[in-house]
């Protein structure tokens, strides 16, 4: 199923983002939790269509931005989702099963196992 993020303009999706930002400061503010999650999770969304998938290649290797300890080689790109392996920084090892990525979820590092 396509999303319809898909079709909006980057402009749209900055207003999505913007539409949700304020979303989440009410959750916030009323301590919403499950709400507060479930926006987050969707400005990563949004800000994922934002990037360019063609940037991000099999056997790049990324940072986790909400897992400093572990970076993320991908194998294969969907939409805007990255597939691939987690990393342990510390000790270099490779998690056995593959783990799906939104593309705003890592970001660029000069770090290698």
């Amino acid at each position: 199923m396509a999303h319809p993020y898909k079709t909006y303009s980057l402009d749209q999706l900055q207003e999505e983002v913007e539409i949700l930002k304020e979303k989440l400061k009410r959750a916030q503010l009323e301590g919403k939790t499950n709400h507060i999650l479930v926006y987050k999770r969707k400005i990563e969304l949004v800000r994922s269509f934002m990037l360019n998938s063609e940037d991000f290649q099999p056997g790049d290797i990324f940072e986790i931005i909400e897992e400093p300890d572990y970076l993320f080689e991908i194998i294969e790109i969907s939409g805007v989702t990255a597939w691939g392996y987690t990393i342990d920084k510390k000790d270099g090892k490779k998690d056995k099963e593959q783990r799906g990525k939104l593309l705003a979820q890592i970001r660029q590092t000069t770090e290698r196992p």
